[in-house]
């Protein structure tokens, strides 16, 4: 019985002394937080997409505090959060009209892109690029399995039964998630304000487009010639809209042949 007693006592004061030990180790090595840290995380939108480039909110937040990041580099906070977010920092040059991009497909393809094979694998562009190539004739076509959808953070991307991805602008955050993951690049962020795109990714001769969707571009130089602005050029077999200049008169879109002219 005393053995025992004699254990129950040493194992009491061995946890007493690591009680002490650890509690002056987190008093050595404690790093005092700044408490606008906090603050910050709460007034951005918590949804983590990753599209500031930070391991979500609170890293933003974290470098925001820091001055090691941009208040802009969140593409989703409302003009309100950004205000009372730049007032905790001191900030007074944010320009609050600021708008995210919005991503687009460059591709009009689809169901009506000639197929190559029937794919049967795994639902994931990335897996079914590598496949042979590719299930379409044209390698610069969407091949339709909705990896862009996947990794949407807000769910702003569905799949049409046309076999192309339907970007809704309402819900789209500019995060850029869809742009990295397509294998086929014909995702791209176009500003908001721009409303007219080349729908169509192929660098293939005009026949060979034909042959291939029927629906893409050919380089036939009449949106060229069309556009008032000249902002429009023929570059390797496709055209190539310069934003910049771009008036968004629409003149091109009413011209094109195969209609992938787009406007959003």
């Amino acid at each position: 019985m005393k053995a025992i007693i004699l254990g129950i006592m040493a194992l009491s004061g061995l946890g007493l002394a690591f009680g002490v030990l650890l509690a002056w180790v987190s008093q050595k090595f404690h790093v005092q937080s700044d408490p606008r840290v906090e603050k910050i995380t709460g007034l951005l939108p918590g949804i983590n997409c990753g599209a500031c480039g930070f391991a979500g909110c609170a890293g933003l937040a974290a470098a925001l505090v820091a001055n090691t990041a941009e208040l802009t580099a969140c593409p989703v906070s409302t003009a309100d959060s950004k205000k009372q977010i730049a007032q905790d920092l001191g900030v007074c040059d944010l320009d609050l009209n600021a708008v995210a991009p919005l991503a687009v497909i460059a591709c009009n393809g689809g169901t009506r892109a000639k197929d190559k094979f029937k794919y049967q694998g795994l639902a994931d562009c990335r897996v079914a690029v590598k496949t042979m190539g590719g299930p379409k004739d044209c390698k610069y076509a969407c091949v339709g399995q909705g990896t862009c959808v996947s990794v949407c953070p807000v769910n702003a991307i569905t799949m049409q039964e046309d076999g192309i991805p339907l970007i809704n602008s309402e819900l789209c955050i500019g995060c850029a998630k869809c742009v990295a993951a397509c294998p086929s690049n014909i995702i791209y962020m176009l500003d908001r304000k721009k409303k007219v795109y080349i729908k169509c990714s192929s660098h293939d001769k005009g026949a060979q487009v034909m042959k291939n969707c029927k629906c893409g571009c050919i380089g036939c130089m009449k949106c060229v010639k069309e556009c008032p602005v000249k902002c429009i050029s023929i570059v390797d077999n496709i055209a190539v809209i310069d934003h910049d200049k771009c008036i968004n008169c629409k003149k091109c879109v009413a011209v094109c042949p195969t209609k992938c002219i787009s406007v959003l």
